[in-house]
């Protein structure tokens, strides 16, 4: 039997190659929407996940605006490293506005009915979030996903 270890140590790295080209090239299972800079207003906090091992994700409920749309209410997921830092509670409180990029993720979007808030206020930012969600439980609520590393205080 010819055993060639030279053959089988190339094979990862052709296989290598082949993903990394394809990879770049859009696919039926990839998100094909692109970062847009975003001013945010984030209105409550739904659900948060801290994780150092396998990383952070806080949800929010927000007022999104995109440059050259409306301002939308949205689900804003923002995903990070377990070594991440949070937005901190004091700029969420005060209803900093913030500037970030983000991602247009419609497999996440969900109807009011399925959006979670904890109960108390301690976690709602503006006491109109509740009414909004009731009034349009049946309405499909947007996802986005923010691009952490990018968020900063907007400018005044």
């Amino acid at each position: 039997m010819n055993r060639n270890p030279m053959r089988w140590t190339a094979l990862p790295a052709l296989l290598g190659i082949a993903t990394t080209l394809t990879a770049a090239t859009p696919t039926p299972f990839t998100n094909q929407s692109r970062p847009m800079k975003a001013r945010v207003r984030i209105l409550a906090a739904s659900s948060t996940s801290h994780q150092s091992f396998a990383g952070n994700q806080d949800v929010y409920l927000a007022d999104v605006s995109v440059k050259g749309s409306d301002h939308q209410f949205v689900k804003l997921v923002d995903q990070y490293p377990g070594f991440g830092l949070p937005v901190r509670q004091d700029l969420l409180r005060n209803q900093q506005v913030f500037e970030m990029k983000v991602t247009r993720e419609p497999e996440c979007d969900a109807r009011a009915t399925e959006i979670f808030l904890r109960p108390g206020d301690s976690v709602l930012y503006d006491g109109s979030v509740r009414d909004m969600l009731n009034t349009h439980a049946a309405d499909p609520i947007p996802c986005y996903k923010t691009l952490h590393q990018t968020i900063k205080l907007a400018k005044k």
